[in-house]
């Protein structure tokens, strides 16, 4: 089996994507993945796509409309598959699903299995949005802050991630031409997506996220195989320790993960942050999101204004009270910043090192399944607590000794 030219080139999250766009192709992918690793013969798929876009039985597709989907699938439905590697041709005019890295994602695999709905045009425009590595990188920008931000700042923010460098290195010449992009062609399709909010007049821009979006997603791949710089990253941390804990360098991977953790969450979602600094627009959606899933939401904070936010976005919330005061940083040596702990499996606990100017790095470890050391000191440390908590006491009277 081949897909001609695809195999001597590297597929690009772009084509991946793009060929998602559509209701059409993710129905052809679905029903070949269910027929792999037999396939189905192309002639069998039109028929079964015909069936599905006219809304009828399979025996009442008449000739007119099988030799229309062939047609659909010839021109404009496998094309795109069979580009992005998602799709195999096999020597007997038949098709299976290639073994792809898209069919590792449950939850992007549970998305194309959905009953097709009319709800099949707001997934089009999400993944005509991700279809772009600088739309994924406006989106992780956006993700990673809690209050609106100017273009000119996302535009600087954007060009240093694509060029790898800090954002004070970034030339005004370049910001201007990554701005104008955004401004004529990013920042409407995003808007119109729903993805964000875009004020045209006072050129800010905010997040707004989207239901089945996953902060991983937007992680941009080097490669054909769909492996990151993080995953190897990740790898490294696995190999490195026998006890299952890893360790996390830089905001963005840390931000990255503690938001998984929270969109993981099928039960309960318990999390601590310091400031304001760090409960970002995208953690904040997400604490939204679990809560609309029925997951039990508690944030801790003894910052006042971390404690009204989460009063008026999450109010289902239940607000709790550390009892130590992680809030003055010492001059020296390292602070807890964050704890997010998802469902007494895993646990992500981040630290500010010593301060560089008025910015901190931030350092976390990850412990993940229930039997890992990590997570059972914080299930040992809390669980009693939480599940011996009377539902009557006051939120705020809700306090732990961390």
């Amino acid at each position: 089996m081949s897909n001609p030219g695809v195999s001597s080139r590297s597929i690009s999250q772009d084509e991946v994507f793009d060929a998602l766009a559509d209701g059409t192709r993710r129905e052809a992918l679905r029903i070949v993945r269910e027929r792999s690793p037999d396939g189905i013969a192309k002639t069998d798929l039109a028929y079964e796509l015909a069936a599905v876009t006219d809304d009828k039985p399979l025996a009442e597709v008449s000739e007119d409309d099988h030799r229309r989907a062939r047609l659909d699938c010839t021109h404009r439905v496998l094309p795109a598959l069979l580009e992005a590697g998602v799709l195999v041709e096999t020597g007997d005019d038949r098709l299976v699903a290639a073994d792809h890295p898209l069919f590792d994602d449950a939850e992007l695999v549970a998305l194309l299995g959905r009953e097709r709905t009319d709800y099949e045009t707001d997934l089009d425009g999400l993944f005509a949005a991700l279809a772009d590595a600088r739309r994924r990188t406006i989106l992780t920008v956006l993700a990673n802050q809690y209050h609106p931000i100017t273009a000119e700042t996302l535009a600087r923010d954007v060009a240093a991630r694509e060029d790898g460098t800090d954002e004070r290195e970034v030339s005004q010449e370049r910001v201007d031409e990554v701005r104008l992009s955004l401004r004529h062609v990013h920042l409407p399709l995003l808007n119109d997506a729903g993805l964000i909010g875009y004020d045209g007049e006072s050129e800010t821009v905010s997040y707004e996220g989207h239901p089945d979006l996953r902060i991983e997603w937007l992680e941009t791949r080097d490669d054909g195989a769909g492996e990151t710089a993080d995953d190897r990253d990740a790898d490294d941390d696995r190999s490195a320790t026998d006890e299952g804990v890893r360790t996390l360098e830089g905001r963005d991977r840390i931000i990255a993960t503690g938001q998984s953790l929270c969109e993981r969450a099928d039960d309960e979602l318990f999390m601590m942050f310091t400031t304001t600094g760090l409960l970002e627009e995208g953690c904040i959606r997400r604490v939204e999101d679990a809560i609309d899933r029925g997951v039990d939401v508690y944030v801790g904070s003894q910052d006042p204004r971390v404690r009204e936010l989460v009063r008026e976005r999450a109010p289902e919330a239940t607000l709790w009270e550390p009892q130590l005061d992680w809030l003055d940083l010492p001059v020296n040596g390292e602070s807890v910043g964050r704890l997010v702990f998802a469902d007494r499996e895993a646990v992500m606990l981040g630290t500010f090192g010593t301060p560089a100017g008025d910015e901190y790095d931030e350092t976390a470890i990850l412990g993940e399944g229930p039997g890992n050391g990590l997570v059972v000191l914080m299930r040992q440390l809390l669980g009693s607590r939480l599940d011996g908590r009377d539902v009557t006491d006051a939120a705020d009277a809700f306090e732990i000794p961390l």
